[in-house]
């Protein structure tokens, strides 16, 4: 018993979270061409710091919604809070003028999906493997 304790408070101090334990954090981008595609320019637009792409093209954000099981996850990995946080800081983004509102998804196949119906759309997910690039989606793994 106290191995098992110790275990699990090492895992918990390393970080470790079941949600993401053998999950990639990815984004899937629909760049217009010749767009800056790096860890720092797509945070940047997944965070609402930067609006537009390279050329100038409105960048389309996709986030999960509410009942996305890693809307919590997501939130923690772009702004280091919760869903709900991230949320209101966006609204706030949004309402000041500052970005572009952002589109809300349900599952990883929705940002995907999404991502591939609109040029110059980027979203971020969790999955357990990245999905294949095609159709001018690009995946980014992020973690």
């Amino acid at each position: 018993m106290r191995i098992v304790v110790i275990t699990l408070c090492l895992l918990g101090a390393l970080g470790f979270s079941s949600n993401t334990a053998a999950s990639g954090v990815y984004v899937a981008v629909n760049a217009p061409a010749g767009s800056l595609i790096d860890t720092v320019s797509l945070q940047a637009l997944l965070t609402g710091q930067q609006r537009n792409w390279d050329d100038g093209n409105a960048a389309k954000v996709i986030l999960p919604s509410r009942r996305s099981s890693n809307f919590d996850s997501i939130a923690q990995e772009l702004f280091g809070t919760s869903g709900r946080v991230m949320q209101r800081l966006w609204f706030r983004l949004v309402f000041s003028g500052r970005a572009n509102a952002p589109d809300y998804v349900d599952s990883a196949e929705e940002v995907v999906s999404a991502v591939q119906r609109e040029r110059g759309a980027l979203g971020i997910f969790i999955a357990d493997s990245a999905p294949p690039e095609g159709n001018g989606i690009k995946i980014v793994k992020l973690k």
